[in-house]
Formats: structure tokens, sequence, C-alpha cells
């Protein structure tokens, strides 16, 4: 892991970075961008990101968190959205699969809507689904989400306080996101660098946030990553009304997945494999999604030729042959995650790829442009939606060109191949 600080107006934010141990091969798209909740720090994703390895991976101390700045203004949702996109620009990480805990969902949800050139995808790990406004007054909320920020004596007594929060989920390796979370406190001993102020002037963009009216926006999968279980003694209406507002969420975008964790609410703390399971699961369907968002982008092009040649290895293709079977491949997808695996790699079926695609391309021989780009979509929707269906990644592959390969290895070389496709299909029509 390595650390770095990026600064936006005078603001300078602090950031922890993993990449790839394999440096002989590029990371696989999408590098993963983390923001975390409020009164954390970069450190909560610790225990998740190693567990990512394969990919690039930036996680984000928000100002007045971590080791950033603290400046005195500078906190609304727009202005934090701005640092975390200038930082995204700055890395080169391209279009990320953003996820966010928490409040870091509230960001991470306003980047991914507001920003689709720079986020891929979203991960909204326990953050808001619906507007708080709708089920308490400011001061009833305040009351309930501003407790007194704690002063300890020094970290140990901090250290001592989350054990007792996390129960089973503490350990020692813990101990640097609890001190990468104080500072020295004015009246001696250390304490969070939020002040109660700046706490809540965060918490009153949050209550006035409006997230269902941004799920829509966001250009690529969506994972809600909740907790099942909530703090002891929690109101009954208030789990009724979490569980309606992410049914609601499903309602305005079908296609967004809910996995429910036996968690309390610091899930990247208290199930890391688990969660890191799901983002790869996530990230993989992103790659898919970028193709089709791509391919979109081309049939809008005006005046383009679909009838003009493509070079490569299609044998003859034109520009429409190329998008028929980048659409076919991609409606194939979840047929490739849901087939059984081979007894052994003997069993595997023979696939005739030449012939396949042949057939392929002649039952998409009527369908537009336009009809193909949708299917690309579909199929990308309909990927995630078995990938997230417990695919193991790790399990052999079971039909296609890439039977008895680890699942995840399998996706990721049909995802190469699909851009290669892409890029001739860019070369074609230009």
């Amino acid at each position: 892991m390595d650390e770095g600080w990026v600064e936006r107006r005078g603001v300078r934010l602090h950031y922890l970075e993993w990449r790839p141990t394999d440096l002989t091969d590029p990371p696989p798209e999408p590098a993963l961008f983390l923001l975390h909740g409020l009164s954390s720090n970069a450190r909560v994703w610790e225990r998740m990101a190693p567990l990512l390895a394969a990919r690039r991976i930036v996680a984000l101390d928000q100002r007045s968190h971590g080791l950033s700045d603290r400046p005195a203004s500078g906190y609304t949702l727009d202005d934090v959205v701005a640092d975390a996109a200038h930082v995204i620009r700055e890395l080169g990480l391209g279009r990320p699969l953003v996820a966010g805990h928490s409040w870091g969902g509230a960001v991470a949800l306003a980047l991914a809507a507001a920003h689709p050139e720079l986020a891929s995808g979203l991960v909204d790990v326990d953050g808001p689904t619906a507007s708080f406004s709708r089920f308490m007054t400011w001061e009833e909320a305040a009351r309930r989400m501003q407790p007194p920020l704690p002063t300890y004596r020094d970290t140990d007594e901090a250290a001592a306080a989350e054990a007792e929060a996390l129960g089973d989920a503490w350990g020692d390796d813990l101990r640097d996101f609890v001190a990468a979370g104080l500072v020295e406190a004015h009246a001696g001993g250390l304490a969070p660098p939020l002040t109660a102020e700046v706490r809540l002037e965060i918490l009153r963009g949050l209550y006035d946030f409006q997230p269902e009216l941004l799920f829509a926006g966001v250009e690529g999968p969506i994972l809600l990553a909740m907790a099942g279980q909530v703090w002891p003694g929690a109101p009954a209406e208030f789990v009724e009304r979490r569980r309606r507002s992410v049914e609601e969420v499903q309602e305005l975008r079908p296609d967004a997945h809910v996995r429910w964790y036996e968690s309390r609410h610091d899930i990247p703390l208290i199930r890391p494999a688990e969660l890191a399971g799901d983002v790869e699961r996530t990230a993989i369907a992103t790659g898919f999604w970028s193709l089709a968002r791509e391919a979109a982008r081309l049939v809008e092009l005006p005046r383009s030729d679909w009838t003009r040649p493509a070079q490569g290895d299609g044998g003859g293709w034109n520009a429409k042959d190329v998008l028929a079977h980048l659409s076919s491949t991609q409606a194939a997808m979840a047929d490739v995650v849901g087939a059984p695996a081979p007894a052994t790699s003997d069993g595997a079926r023979v696939f005739d790829s030449a012939r396949w695609n042949a057939s392929q391309l002649r039952r998409r021989e009527e369908r537009t442009p336009a009809e193909l780009a949708q299917e690309m979509r579909r199929g990308a929707e309909q990927a995630h939606a078995a990938l997230m269906m417990a695919a193991d990644l790790g399990a052999p592959t079971g039909i296609g060109t890439f039977a008895g390969m680890p699942l995840s290895e399998a996706m990721e070389r049909m995802l190469d191949h699909q851009r290669r496709h892409m890029a001739e299909l860019r070369a074609a029509l230009a």
C-alpha cells in the first residue's frame, strides 16, 4: 500500500493506493475508487482492498478526515464531489467503479450521477437510499445523528472504544484505522479531526440530500450493499422505512442489485471478504456496461456508414457485423456465468467459435445498430444479475471459448476480446 496527496484549491487531500502485485500485465479495468463515511477515514477499506489485489484501488481521505487538510469551509455535497472528481482526474483512474460507505455512499452517488464520464458504476455500502427529510424533521435528525464528539486520553483508549463497538469484528489490525481518525485536541488528549460545527454542516447537507432523484442518472451497474442488522432498540418503523426505500430504488432502477449482509453498519470492517466478492462481481459487470455505453454513443454519431469494412479477425466483416458480434457475445454472458462447470477439463464441450459467430450474425441481419446497442446493454445487465447470484469467481467456466478457465479469468479475457472489437468498430466509423 502506498499513499500520496492531491491538492485542490489549496486543500491537500490524502489518499491510500493499492496497486496489483503482478506488474507483467496492465491491471483490469475498471479501477476502484473508495469513499469512507462521516467521522471515518480511508483506512476503513484496509481489510477489503487486499482481497481485490488484481485491481488498482484508491481510497480517499475526504476533507477534515484522516490526514487530509481541515479547511474552515467547503463541506457542501458539491464541494466534496468536486474533491473526489479532481482526485480521479489527477490520478488518471479513468472511469473507476466508485464505492462509498455511509455518507461516502451519498458522495459516491452524487459523483456518479453528476460525472458519468468519471464513474463507471456505483457500490453504495449502507448509504442513504431515500431523503431523511421524508421521515423526520431537521431537529430530530440533528439530535439523532450528532452525538457528543468523544475525546480520548490516548490511542489505547480510543482503540478500546472501537473494540467495544465492533465486538467480535475487532482486531489489532484496526489500530492504524483508529489512529488515523484522531488529532490532538485543544484541551489535551485526542479527538476526531471533524469538529462538531463542520459535522453538523455535513449532516444538514445529508438531511437535504435526495438520493432517489439521482439513481437513474448512474450510467453503469448499481449495487446496494446494505447492513441487515441495526443498532439495538432501533424503532421498528426505521427498519421498515429503510427496507422500503431500498425497494423504491429497485423500482426506479430494476437493474440495481441489493445484498443484505449479516452485519451492522460498518460492513467494510465486519464483512470485508463478502463485500470484496460483490465489489469484484460488480466491477466485472462494469466492463460490459462500459462497452455498451460506448456502442450507444457510436450509434448516435451522425451519418455513420455501418457498411464500411472493419479490419481485424472478423473475416470480411463490416462495421455493423462487428457491432452484431459484440451484441451477440454480451447477450451470451449470462449463460457463460451460469453454466455448470465441466466435471474435468476434458469434459468441457468443444466450442466452434466461427460457426457460432456466423449463426449469431445471421440472426441479427435485420436489426438496426440502435437495436444491437440496446441488446448490448441488456446483456450487461443480465451478466451482472448472473454474477450476483453468488457466482463463484474461482470455479471453472462451463461453456465457451474459455471453458475450464476460472470464471473471473474467463470474464476478463472476454472483456479484452470485446475491447479489441470495439477498437475495430471505432476505427471503421472514424
